[in-house]
């Protein structure tokens, strides 16, 4: 599994081997997927939830 973590947040994202694994599956096919995804990493690390969660309501 590998972890990303930004050096001024707490936050870690861990990938799983399944999502590397689907990734690297779409990427064949969507050849600029990774440089899709990275700002969404990116909020994600400086702590800006994306969507509704109702899990901590």
């Amino acid at each position: 599994m590998e972890l990303m973590q930004n050096e001024s947040s707490p936050i870690q994202i861990a990938l799983t081997p399944r999502f590397k694994k689907d990734l690297q599956k779409l990427a064949k096919r969507y050849r600029s997927i990774r440089s899709d995804i990275q700002p969404l990493i990116e909020q994600l690390l400086a702590g800006e939830i994306r969507g509704r969660c109702n899990y901590w309501s």
